[in-house]
């Protein structure tokens, strides 16, 4: 079936898609430019598409009966089916994926990219590699989804994403080992240890990868840490949006907001709850914090 429509300059508009591996709000699920596409989780050998025919309090409830679900990649209907639609309204299509050394979903896409680049050769299309997902994702997303907006050309748009995709900083940690241990990610005699001890991970991103960077003895110490290393890594930038992520643990998450005011008030902050499948890997109780080591030249306020 032809799905192509003819286009002329000045119709154009580019269509951003992400995928449920990118933290998401209210602004950016109402925005017209977003589309999303679904991971899959399994619970109990039934599989579902994240987000649309399974939501995140289920996931977490499932969690807190001590079992792991399981996740996988997006599917070829279902990445092909948010081609189609970009493509029959007439959209240049960006797609910034889950990074491809944590998933399967870069190098998939890429298959299908090539075909439709092919198929459509008046659409142009560009396939990213975020080297992260989560809030880092979402923040760079919201800056993209401005410059779609108020009418930024498209390779514009494309090198705003690569160039914040190696200036975003991602720092979390996790609250309790346990998930790691159950999920096959950490040995018990670790975990045991590690809860025993009350010594929680810091954790970074570095090229794609989810690494640790340190670890520390107590919540409360692991959390100054941290903060401490926000406030330090935003250097001039301090009228930045700055995004902190949570796994099913709120109360935290405002608590860190509120010290982030407190020590950089001329930011702004937004808080998410880190997906299904994220959560499913990280367990409960997982803090993200997530910003720009320096300021885009391109950086979209309100």
């Amino acid at each position: 079936m032809q799905i192509y429509k003819d286009k002329k300059l000045g119709d154009l508009m580019t269509k951003l898609i992400i995928d449920t591996t990118c933290d998401r709000n209210d602004e950016m699920l109402n925005d017209p430019n977003l589309e999303i596409i679904p991971l899959h989780i399994t619970l109990d050998n039934e599989t579902y598409l994240d987000g649309e025919e399974i939501q995140l309090h289920t996931v977490y409830d499932y969690m807190r009966a001590e079992k792991v679900p399981k996740t996988s990649q997006i599917s070829y209907d279902s990445i092909t089916k948010t081609l189609n639609k970009c493509i029959s309204e007439g959209h240049d299509i960006i797609y910034m994926a889950f990074s491809s050394k944590l998933s399967g979903t870069y190098s998939f896409a890429s298959q299908i990219f090539e075909d439709y680049k092919t198929k459509y050769p008046n659409t142009k299309f560009e396939l990213i590699d975020s080297k992260g997902g989560a809030g880092g994702g979402a923040l760079i997303a919201l800056q993209a989804l401005k410059m779609i907006k108020r009418g930024f050309a498209f390779q514009d748009i494309v090198h705003h994403i690569k160039w914040s995709i190696d200036h975003v900083i991602y720092h979390f940690t996790l609250k309790d080992l346990k998930w790691l241990v159950l999920g096959g990610r950490l040995n018990k005699v670790a975990g045991y240890i590690g809860s025993t001890l009350h010594i929680k991970p810091y954790l970074v991103v570095e090229d794609g990868l989810i690494k640790v960077k340190e670890l520390i003895r107590g919540q409360k110490r692991i959390y100054k840490k941290i903060l401490n290393d926000v406030k330090n890594g935003v250097g001039k930038f301090v009228d930045q949006t700055i995004a902190i992520s949570h796994a099913d643990d709120e109360e935290t998450a405002r608590y860190i907001e509120t010290k982030i005011k407190e020590m950089i008030p001329e930011c702004k902050t937004i808080v998410f709850e880190i997906g299904a499948v994220l959560g499913s890997h990280l367990g409960i109780g997982g803090i993200g914090i997530f910003y720009y080591n320096e300021k885009p030249v391109e950086y979209q306020y309100e």
